[in-house]
């Protein structure tokens, strides 16, 4: 059941995240009073697990949660969102380390191996260069994805077909961000490259990633999604945030009286009315089909099925994302800006906001169109990838 104390938590921070949106824009990065009061409702831990000091939301829980904060400012949601994601690959670790950087605060990160890691007794002396870190600006801890590396050379693949592949967590301050987060949309994310020196990582805070599948060391059968699949509920619940949001800036343009010499009023012209029905419906579908398809994944994950079933549930998930996002989302977006006329081209507009975050933030390599590729492959016969 979705928790209401947590979901009304996100509701209640409406009002201040829309009066620090437009500083958040133009520092690139959240603002100070918004981080303090999401620490404050205890919200970057959403997604840790439980035995770890995390809250362990449902999939319900997560979706709403992640709407509310979009809903209020799409920059702020994507930041908030990718620092409740990382929280949940603490599940990957030892719990003593996951316990560690839990109270540390909200973690950020970019997991594709772009850095190296050479092993050494005990762990992993890791360093490298990566983009894209979203919360970073006020994270407490970093975490990267690097290719293990053994005799100076990258190490073979295990047996079982394992990738030799190692994310791993520091704290923040060993990693230098780069400050150069400059974008049309999601701006104020604070998503920027990074570097980490060359610095020794404990094995107990590494695990292998593997493109994103890894059995979970703390919290329930939720994170056997892997990391992939289960960040897209929050990511997935962050477009669906923005196009509410769209969808309601242009009914209050339409409202006030939107209308062209010789036209009727925007409200009053059938066709608008149309669209704006059918998107509305849409995003409505959109959120019942993001919170089945996920818990139908869970549920048959607890369940003990198996796991080739497992892997097709999980495997639906993506594709299931990508088409909220990029196709449902998207359009009521663009449905509602082109309507709204100059009311969405000036400056300030919320509704040019979510035009320019929604096409970013739907840009992002985890909606990919190849998860309805994979998707398909079962039926017609074809072997999935392994990843």
């Amino acid at each position: 059941m979705p928790d209401s104390t947590l979901i009304q938590a996100a509701l209640d921070l409406r009002g201040l995240i829309e009066s620090e949106a437009d500083e958040t824009e133009a520092t690139c990065t959240l603002t100070k009073p918004v981080v303090d009061a999401i620490g404050e409702a205890g919200l970057f831990r959403l997604s840790t697990p439980e035995e770890i000091g995390g809250l362990e939301a449902d999939v319900d829980t997560i979706q709403a949660v992640c709407e509310a904060v979009s809903f209020a400012d799409g920059a702020t949601g994507w930041a908030f969102t990718q620092n409740a994601i990382t929280g949940s690959y603490l599940s990957y670790i030892e719990p003593e380390f996951g316990k560690k950087f839990t109270a540390m605060g909200p973690g950020a990160g970019h997991f594709a191996p772009l850095g190296v890691a050479h092993e050494e007794e005990g762990g992993y002396r890791v360093s490298g260069n990566w983009q894209f870190a979203s919360g970073s600006g006020h994270a407490e801890f970093m975490g990267g994805g690097a290719v293990i590396m053994r005799d100076g050379a990258p190490a073979p693949m295990g047996e079982a077909g394992e990738l030799p592949l190692v994310g791993f967590f520091v704290p923040a301050e060993r990693a230098k961000l780069k400050g150069n987060w400059d974008t049309m949309g999601l701006r104020g994310t604070g998503s920027f490259d990074y570097e980490i020196p060359e610095t020794f990582v404990e094995a107990g805070a590494t695990w292998n990633i593997n493109m994103g599948y890894a059995p979970h060391k703390s919290g329930g059968e939720i994170f056997a999604l892997g990391p992939q699949a289960y960040g897209s509920i929050g990511s997935s619940a962050w477009a669906i945030g923005v196009a509410s949001r769209a969808l309601h800036e242009i009914a209050q343009i339409a409202k006030a009286g939107r209308t062209r010499l010789g036209s009727l009023p925007l409200r009053e012209q059938p066709e608008f009315q149309r669209n704006f029905g059918f998107h509305s419906t849409a995003i409505e579908a959109a959120r019942i089909q993001l919170s089945t398809i996920y818990n139908r994944a869970v549920e048959r994950i607890e369940s003990g099925a198996d796991p080739t079933a497992c892997a097709d549930a999980v495997r639906q998930t993506k594709a299931h994302a990508n088409y909220i996002v990029k196709h449902v989302t998207k359009s009521a977006v663009v449905f509602a800006w082109e309507a709204s006329g100059s009311a969405g081209m000036r400056n300030p507009s919320r509704l040019q906001r979510c035009f320019r975050d929604i096409h970013i933030g739907a840009g992002h390599q985890v909606f990919d169109d190849r998860g309805y590729c994979e998707f398909a492959k079962p039926a017609l016969g074809i072997e999935p990838a392994p990843f």
